[in-house]
């Protein structure tokens, strides 16, 4: 009998090449995992501790009842599916669970990639089940040594690929103390709180861009900012820019420029009001308002936008201070309100009203949050094929970053408007899937620009700051 007979033998005889055995190896690790493992072609989920727990449910449900091992196992690909987009969407657990029950207002089987990743986890949840569950009728002639080995290749891989440097950093800032003050904010780097009293009285407008990070190339942030860039803008304004820290999602970045903390929604829940710039502004004698192209039940702003010094509030229950009589199309996939071109016309509509009073005008712009829908904006970089940028879905937000500067350049050079200090910042990081698109942007920062208006002529050269906004 040949050496190669008898490691047969020998193998068939402790089961290592059954079916059961290489079935159980493989489904109890890769099935329930299906999904990440496909994701990590594009984006990095460094999930190894999912990994082990995961498996270690599926080597329990050998021995448990069947019904205890589904809702062990129903539990915790819940939970794991709950962390990773918690991580991807800047968000702390804490504060997606809370979120949850805005789930109502998203559209998310208008997107075919959501509604695939639901499809794919419900199959790989349910084939698991089944893998354990026949496996357990035959444990006995089940041999565990491929199924460990199966696993530590699996998870170390997981954990050399996507155990990144930001993933950490973001881990972090998930559990920092929260409602603290931050000095690394585009509003300080502008100084607009400088202005409220300015002897000229100027209008100020606060722009936030939903998902615009830093790019880490000066030359991709002057494409995003070309329209504010042109010379018919710096004969009118002083045009600063640079990047500032973020942390959290779209409220974080909210509170961050609004209130200079480190806190989000949440925090406003049990307190009447925040020391924050509109409130300020209010108490300076201006007129402030907020406009979002969404519902204001969205994150509780209806009741935390008062909070902090908002005297109107303009969102699609009121259809953004327009008539009833003017009806507005709707923009997005997933969140699908008006469209931003709207939203701008009432913002500038506000700041040209004569009502005696100057204006504090907050604008958080929605049609760039993913999946973003082509064909809303005019197609200024070729992103059939990537672009520039080199990724279709990254260029496609581009797209509507670069038409929220076009919109704001209409207001800035309306020949009726008077003295306005602008600013506008991205909120956070695009939730963007591509490992190569996500590398384009400098971590943990977000890009912003301030346009001040010149006074008289003595200021006759734009200004620029150091990239990194200190």
């Amino acid at each position: 009998m040949s050496v190669v007979q008898r490691l047969k033998i020998s193998l068939e005889k402790r089961h290592l090449l059954s079916a059961d055995t290489l079935t159980f190896a493989f489904g109890a690790v890769l099935t329930p995992n299906a999904l990440f493992i496909f994701l990590s072609v594009f984006y990095c989920p460094f999930r190894t501790f999912f990994v082990l727990l995961l498996s270690l449910i599926c080597l329990l449900g050998l021995y448990l009842h069947r019904s205890v091992f589904f809702i062990l196992l129903l539990a915790v690909m819940t939970v794991d599916v709950l962390v990773l987009i918690s991580n991807f969407f800047q968000m702390p657990l804490p504060m997606l669970v809370d979120s949850l029950r805005y789930a109502g207002n998203l559209s998310l089987m208008n997107s075919a990639v959501y509604l695939a990743a639901a499809v794919v986890l419900l199959v790989s949840f349910a084939l698991t089940y089944k893998v354990v569950v026949r496996t357990r009728q035959n444990r006995l002639t089940v041999n565990l040594a491929p199924f460990f080995v199966v696993l530590a290749v699996y998870a170390g891989i997981d954990w050399w690929a996507n155990s990144l440097p930001q993933e950490y950093a973001l881990a972090a800032t998930s559990v920092e103390e929260s409602y603290v003050p931050t000095d690394d904010a585009a509003s300080l780097y502008s100084g607009l709180e400088n202005h409220l009293d300015d002897a000229q009285r100027r209008n100020v407008l606060v722009v936030m861009v939903e998902g615009l990070g830093a790019f880490a190339s000066q030359d991709l942030r002057d494409l995003i900012w070309q329209p504010l860039l042109e010379s018919d803008v710096a004969e009118r304004y002083v045009v600063e820019q640079g990047d500032a820290v973020y942390f959290g999602s779209t409220t974080s970045g909210e509170v961050r420029e609004l209130c200079n903390l480190k806190a989000d929604y949440r925090d406003f829940r049990d307190r009447e009001s925040g020391d924050c710039l509109p409130l300020k502004a209010a108490k300076a004698g201006y007129r402030t308002a907020a406009f979002h192209a969404f519902t204001g039940g969205f994150f509780e702003r209806f009741d935390w936008y008062p909070k902090i010094g908002f005297q109107d509030l303009f969102f699609m229950e009121n259809n953004l201070g327009f008539g009833a009589d003017r009806t507005l199309p709707l923009c997005g996939i997933a969140f699908q309100g008006y469209c931003d071109e709207d939203a701008a016309d009432a913002v500038g509509k506000f700041l040209l009203e004569a009502d005696g009073d100057r204006k504090f005008a907050y604008w958080l712009t929605l049609n760039s949050h993913k999946p973003v829908n082509p064909g809303e904006v005019p197609p200024r970089f070729g992103c059939d094929d990537g672009g520039v940028f080199g990724d279709v879905e990254l260029c496609r937000m581009a797209e509507q970053w670069v038409n929220v500067s076009h919109l704001v350049k209409a207001i800035a050079l309306n020949e009726n408007l008077a003295d306005t200090e602008i600013m506008l910042v991205g909120d956070h990081h695009p939730p963007l899937f591509s490992r190569s698109a996500r590398n384009e942007f400098a971590p943990g920062r977000v890009a912003w620009l301030h346009l001040k208006p010149k006074r008289g002529e003595q200021q006759t050269v734009a200004a620029k700051l150091p990239q990194t906004g200190n």
